[in-house]
């Protein structure tokens, strides 16, 4: 959301610009972003649409004003097709976006950048003892401890039924993606409260890292998968990292 939000500051800037030359410092903002890659392709599409009406004096005039009304109503479109109904976290198409857009980011800077995969252990006997509406609302409790252990430090999704994923960009050090796992894990432990029962469950953690053999995006979750099924060998309620045999 914080995308939407700065482009809607932009837009608002535009229309209340009190000058030619106010108007075209955030016209600069605003073209710069269209071609960044960590925006939605659908926000940056509305960013250009937005731009070619600056260009048009009569466009400036006419249209501008209600390029608002639109934004929010593009924004709230984006939002239902991007995000989890269940959980409101981003979904598999949007983590895929943003999945792709921070590999590209991290391989030209040189920065580091970790997924954990996680996948709920003993989630199938909550759903067939308390019903399918106890499991969602499990699901919906493990979106909201899974945010904020990550807070702003990534960006967590639901890939669909009980599995999620953080990828987190950006990273100091290793170390910083196992105290996350580890917090999280620990956060599953405690138990759920919901309206037929109290319930306990556990969750395995596979982690991969981001080095000079990663082959593309992809490879990342695969390996992170790899990883989580070894924690679900060793024993469950674990995480394990992805270790580079090549």
């Amino acid at each position: 959301m914080s995308d939407i939000k700065e482009l809607n500051q932009i837009v608002r800037n535009i229309i209340t610009a009190n000058s030619y030359g106010a108007q075209m410092e955030t016209g600069q903002k605003l073209f710069a972003y269209t071609v960044r890659r960590d925006i939605d392709q659908e926000l940056r599409a509305f960013a250009e649409n937005i731009a070619m009406l600056m260009i048009q004096k009569e466009g400036r005039e006419l249209h501008l004003e209600f390029m608002n009304d639109d934004l929010q109503k593009t924004s709230r479109q984006l939002h239902v097709a991007k995000h989890d109904p269940l959980t409101h976290l981003p979904n598999r198409g949007l983590f895929y976006e943003k999945l792709a857009a921070f590999f590209e980011i991290s391989q030209k800077k040189g920065d580091k950048l970790a997924l954990i995969l996680l996948d709920l252990d003993n989630f199938k006997p909550v759903n067939d003892t308390h019903g399918h509406d106890a499991g969602d609302a499990l699901l919906g409790q493990v979106a909201l401890r899974i945010k904020e252990v990550v807070k702003d430090s990534g960006i967590a999704a639901r890939l669909g039924g009980d599995e999620f994923v953080v990828l987190l960009p950006d990273l100091q050090n290793k170390k910083e993606a196992y105290v996350i796992a580890q917090k999280i894990l620990l956060s599953i432990k405690k138990p759920f409260k919901l309206t037929s029962a109290m319930v306990f469950i556990d969750s395995s953690i596979g982690i991969c890292f981001l080095d000079q053999t990663t082959k593309g995006p992809r490879t990342l979750l695969k390996n992170a998968d790899l990883a989580m099924y070894e924690a679900k060998k060793a024993g469950r309620g674990r995480y394990v990292a992805h270790i580079n045999e090549e």
